[in-house]
């Protein structure tokens, strides 16, 4: 009866750990803290979606993403010199072929390449790349020479730290 108990308690908390939309341990190393990069103070915890909940933070394009092989999809909000707000979004994929799916998926219009993971570009208030297994978005709410400069130092600290985190599972 003890460990029936026990065992009913410990699967108890794995349910309620699994629905949490906090991130694991160690997902929030993909996002700088505070003013690690110049100017810009994390605003939120990272928040983590799993792939059968990614409609909860992209309703409506949700599909696109699950087609291409999503993971999971972590999430954290910034400030920059306390006036600009933005969103970084990492969206894990299973294979590298799906970050690039999604990269290549999104409109190059009036964008500037930039030299960030393996393919970068630039767009009005939005900075998008693709690096190995991972698709990353960094939007701001707000679009000027200074806020694209900004967005870009972001974006890059993003990418090093996705370059560290792949070399420590190597």
């Amino acid at each position: 009866m003890r460990a029936c108990i026990l065992a009913m308690i410990l699967a108890l908390a794995c349910l309620l750990a699994g629905c949490r939309a906090k991130a694991p341990a160690g997902a929030a190393d993909f996002f700088p803290e505070s003013n690690a990069v110049q100017g810009w103070v994390k605003s939120s915890e990272t928040r983590t979606f799993e792939a059968s909940h990614l409609w909860e933070y992209i309703d409506g394009d949700a599909d696109k993403y699950i087609q291409a092989g999503v993971v999971k999809t972590l999430t954290s909000d910034y400030r920059f010199n306390n006036k600009v707000d933005a969103t970084a979004d990492v969206y894990v994929m299973a294979k590298p072929e799906g970050a690039k799916k999604i990269y290549d998926s999104e409109s190059a219009a009036e964008s500037q390449p930039v030299d960030i993971g393996e393919a970068g570009r630039l767009s009005k208030g939005s900075l998008t790349f693709h690096q190995g297994p991972y698709f990353v978005r960094v939007v701001a709410y707000e679009d000027s020479a200074e806020v694209a400069k900004a967005l870009t130092e972001l974006a890059r600290a993003v990418g090093s730290r996705l370059s560290k985190s792949s070399a420590g599972k190597s």
